[in-house]
């Protein structure tokens, strides 16, 4: 039984190393995106979590409410939508355009420009 559970984590292990991940960031405002980078064939978002000012946690936005419009690392062009399901324990929808080191959020009617970190 114990040679089973090794050998299950060693596969488990063998298969998340095949699919490295990192992360990149908007900041600005108060407002902080985190955005989890995997990293198959070629770059794709794998998670985003969304920090709004003067809250405790961010929230993990569901993948399927995520529309990614472009996500190029070499050229450091992003641009990604959330819609929001009417849920009121996600935010409202938002959208974020990257290009280089500079990103701009659009939420609630606002342009907010900030930060962005390729720490990839």
């Amino acid at each position: 039984m114990r040679s089973k559970f090794i050998a299950m984590v060693f596969t488990v292990g063998a298969c998340a190393s095949a699919h490295a991940t990192s992360a990149v960031s908007f900041e600005a405002d108060g407002y902080l995106l985190d955005i989890v980078v995997g990293n198959d064939s070629r770059p794709a978002v794998a998670g985003l979590s969304f920090a709004a000012p003067g809250s405790v946690r961010s929230i993990e936005i569901p993948l399927r409410h995520l529309s990614i419009d472009a996500f190029d690392t070499k050229q450091k062009i992003l641009l990604l939508r959330f819609t929001n399901p009417a849920d009121p324990k996600l935010p409202k929808d938002f959208s974020l355009a990257v290009r280089n080191d500079v990103g701009v959020l659009k939420i609630e009617g606002k342009s907010i420009s900030g930060r962005f970190s390729w720490g990839m």
